[in-house]
């Protein structure tokens, strides 16, 4: 089951799609397992995703949010809408998706 609020699944789609299309890329060498034997295609691919999943975020952190006012207290709250995969904001998965790339880079099968 995936769990996501707000556009989440993103973070998903892109390290899927990167996955995909860092295989598409190596199977131009000839090689058909080149992927599966080699660690260097999936660092990049992880490492593209975590760029592209940064930038997203950083878009949607700084998005204004609504303004409201307390009416006991008179104090401001700021609300925004929450941006998360597995219960874990999507600014993060940025390092995920780096630390992730390191281990498979040394992990092969």
């Amino acid at each position: 089951m995936i769990v996501w609020q707000g556009f989440g699944f993103i973070v998903a789609v892109i390290g899927f799609g990167s996955l995909v299309l860092a295989e598409y890329l190596t199977r131009t060498f000839k090689d058909q397992y080149y992927y599966q034997e080699h660690g260097w295609p999936k660092l990049v691919a992880f490492w593209l995703a975590a760029g592209v999943v940064w930038l997203i975020a950083r878009y949607y952190d700084t998005r204004p949010g609504k303004v409201m006012i307390e009416k006991d207290t008179g104090r401001e709250i700021v609300v925004r809408r929450n941006h998360s995969l597995f219960f874990l904001p999507m600014r993060y998965w940025t390092y995920v998706f780096l630390v992730l790339g390191a281990v498979f880079l040394f992990v092969t099968t």
